[in-house]
């Protein structure tokens, strides 16, 4: 079965995740009629709500927070009506917890980051005197982005920071940021980030925690929005191939069997993520040598308080295999989440074994929390959440936009190289990057 071509000026974006979704508002304003295939039943990509059960809350495939530096992203959520789905934070706060259940916190002042940075640092409980120094010294040193593709873990201890700075500082800011561990990513990904996080106003640096499930913030207004401005939504319609002849896509063909021929006037907008694109244009890039990293997240709710604090997001240092402590903003406190990025030490874990191991760490963490009854928990693995930001692997991304040799077919997606790591800026960065080319392609 062939379908119709669209018309002059028509645009296929296949995928439907952020860089999808982002792609198609920005070609829709630069007036092409856009045509968006996604594969699952919904939108949003990676990041999305679970289907339901019996019994249980809305819970996501993740927790999902943002910086208030993610311009871009922003942009798409003002898109869809979705910015005032965040907690209005200001300024960067950070709780902790130690092994032994010691609490404290990073907080800073109102102000430039440069000049409140250091403050909090130089005053946290967190650290001894000599610790705070060292992490001050190695917050001005972050500001040089390196250039020579060591990992983070070199830099850190080219500048000191091993030890407790590196435990409550830095591998808090690696994990969350770029869902990996300091000695397998490229430091001048992490640290690009931080810069632009931290090199401004306070409120660029806050971690901005979402009030509602990640269906209700981009999925479900996404899929509205596109299609009141005239976008054409395919949901569960899973891209087999691009046949590509003469220099250009001629066709796309669909896991169903159906095959959409391509004009040689019309564009092609993969927002496919790495491993999906290389498998419908196999040798088109080096997406195949890309690989991926895994993160697990138990959601619990509990029949009761079980005396958690009410942060929502705690950092459990040197915790191990649970990193941090998550609850949407303004959600009771029965409800919250652990999360373990890149779930190292967690690969062939039963459920039951995961749970129990969560449990473990929270009571060690949390002496005084109540999780002996009354607690349910749902596990949840993606095996690829984000792009394994290894040194030397940006040579393998793709700049977002034309593909050499191959007139009608731009590239999005977290995966292509936007100077950002794998996260909901890079793709939506990523969008803007690739639209921007359109009218060349």
């Amino acid at each position: 079965m062939t379908m119709p071509v669209a018309g002059p000026r028509g645009a296929l974006v296949l995928g439907g995740g952020v860089a999808g979704i982002a792609a198609a508002f920005r070609l829709r304003d630069a007036g092409w009629s856009v045509e968006l295939h996604e594969a699952h039943p919904w939108l949003g990509g990676r990041a999305f709500t679970l289907p339901s059960r019996a019994g249980e809350p809305p819970i996501d495939n993740g927790p999902h927070v943002i910086l208030g530096c993610y311009d871009e992203f922003r942009w798409l959520l003002r898109r869809i009506g979705s910015e005032g789905r965040f907690a209005r934070a200001t300024r960067l706060t950070l709780a902790y917890r130690e092994r032994d259940g010691r609490a404290s916190a990073l907080r800073l002042l109102p102000g430039p980051v440069p000049l409140t940075f250091p403050i909090a640092l130089l005053t946290t409980r967190a650290l001894r005197w000599r610790d705070r120094l060292r992490a001050a010294r190695g917050l001005a040193a972050s500001l040089f982005v390196p250039k020579d593709g060591c990992s983070l873990a070199q830099w850190l201890t080219r500048h000191r920071q091993d030890g407790a700075p590196r435990a409550v500082l830095w591998d808090p800011l690696c994990r969350a940021i770029l869902n990996a561990e300091a000695e397998e990513v490229d430091a001048a990904l992490l640290l690009a980030t931080l810069k632009r996080a931290f090199g401004g106003a306070g409120r660029r640096g806050a971690i901005l925690v979402p009030d509602a499930p990640w269906s209700a913030i981009v999925g479900e207004p996404a899929l509205a929005g596109l299609r009141d401005e005239g976008v054409t939504v395919r949901l569960a319609s899973r891209v087999a191939a691009l046949e590509i002849d003469d220099g250009a896509v001629c066709a796309v063909r669909f896991a169903d069997g159906t095959r959409r021929t391509v004009a040689r006037d019309e564009l092609v907008l993969s927002a496919l993520p790495w491993h999906a694109f290389a498998q419908v244009a196999p040798g088109v890039t080096d997406a195949a040598r890309l690989q991926g990293k895994p993160m697990l997240s138990v959601a619990f709710w509990c029949e009761h308080d079980p005396g958690l604090p009410a942060d929502p997001l705690v950092a459990l240092v040197d915790g191990e295999p649970f990193h941090f402590v998550c609850r949407r903003a303004g959600e009771p406190r029965e409800r919250f989440a652990v999360i373990s990025g890149g779930a190292r030490g967690l690969d062939g874990v039963g459920v039951d074994a995961i749970v129990t191991r969560a449990l473990e760490q929270l009571r060690r963490a949390f002496p005084a929390a109540r999780l002996a009854s009354g607690v349910h928990a749902r596990v949840c693995k993606e095996s690829r959440a984000t792009l394994w930001p290894r040194p030397g692997e940006r040579a393998l991304r793709p700049p977002a936009g034309p593909v050499p040799g191959i007139d009608n077919l731009l590239l999005s997606g977290d995966w292509t190289d936007t100077g950002l790591p794998s996260t909901l800026e890079g793709a939506a960065r990523s969008a803007r990057l690739a639209v921007a080319c359109a009218s060349r392609a």
